[in-house]
């Protein structure tokens, strides 16, 4: 197993590594809510691999507010594509903190449809007021 974070984001971010090694990195990266560990699962989000991808979007989940800031920020960036949108999703809906699910039912909402790269920006930067 690991014996620390950095270990943990290292064999996550090693697409070289077999699926399971990397989901056991995710799942042990959800135990810990430092910054390094939260950029390195939204990273994750938009993994190749779906099972990484879904195991990191369970770990933020599992982390709760600590994990929304850097959620929220990547939302906001240019360029996002669909694949970091429904990992937002599964984060948000699988949330751990009901406060977390309440406030960013507009976001989930807005993460779907034609519009979804503008319109998850726009309640993404809404959250961010809240969640800084």
């Amino acid at each position: 197993m690991f014996e620390n974070t950095a270990q943990a984001i290292a064999a996550l971010q090693d697409a070289k590594l077999a699926e399971k090694q990397r989901v056991d990195a995710a799942h042990f990266l959800g135990a810990d809510p430092s910054p390094e560990a939260i950029a390195a699962l939204v990273t994750a989000l938009e993994d190749d691999d779906h099972g990484v991808r879904w195991a990191a979007g369970s770990a933020l989940g599992h982390l709760g507010e600590a994990a929304l800031p850097a959620l929220l920020n990547a939302l906001t960036a240019p360029g996002v594509d669909k694949t970091l949108r429904d990992g937002a999703r599964h984060v948000l809906t699988d949330n751990s903190s009901a406060q977390v699910r309440e406030l960013s039912v507009p976001l989930v909402k807005a993460l779907k449809g034609p519009e979804a790269d503008i319109a998850a920006m726009q309640e993404a930067q809404k959250l961010l007021a809240i969640y800084r």
